[in-house]
C-alpha cells in the first residue's frame, strides 16, 4: 500500500486528538482489533481477579490471599492513574494544539525554553 509511519500526522488533525487514526487503512485496523480480541479471549483469559493471569511474581504465584489482593489492587490503581495521565495529555494537546514534547520544548510546562 505504500503507507509509512511518516505519512500519519501524530498531532491534532482537524481538531481531533486521534486524527491520525483515519489515515490507517481499514484492513489494518481490523487486523489490530482481531489480534487484541485473540489475546484477550484465548491467550490470556480472565480469572476471578482482574489482572491475575496465573504467572505470579517473576513466575511464582502469590499464595497468601491478603498479599495477592493488595498487589492486585495496587496494579489496578496504577493502571487507573496511567489512564488519567494519558487523558490529561490528550486534553492538553487538544486545548493547546501542541504535543506534550512540544509543550516541554517551548517552555509552556517548565517556564524555561529548552530549545
Amino acid at each position: 500500500m505504500g503507507l509509512k509511519f511518516s505519512d500519519i500526522d501524530p498531532s491534532c488533525v482537524g481538531g481531533k486528538v486521534l486524527g491520525g487514526l483515519t489515515a490507517i487503512p481499514t484492513a489494518g485496523l481490523v487486523q489490530i482489533l482481531l489480534l487484541m480480541g485473540l489475546i484477550e479471549l484465548a491467550w490470556l483469559p480472565a480469572s476471578d481477579y482482574s489482572g491475575d493471569y496465573g504467572v505470579g511474581w517473576f513466575g511464582e504465584d502469590i499464595e497468601d490471599p491478603e498479599i495477592k489482593a493488595r498487589k492486585l489492587n495496587a496494579e489496578l490503581n496504577n493502571g487507573r492513574a496511567a489512564m488519567l495521565a494519558v487523558f490529561g495529555n490528550m486534553v492538553g494537546e487538544a486545548s493547546t494544539g501542541q504535543t506534550l514534547a512540544e509543550s516541554w520544548g517551548d517552555g509552556a510546562i517548565l517556564g524555561i525554553s529548552l530549545s
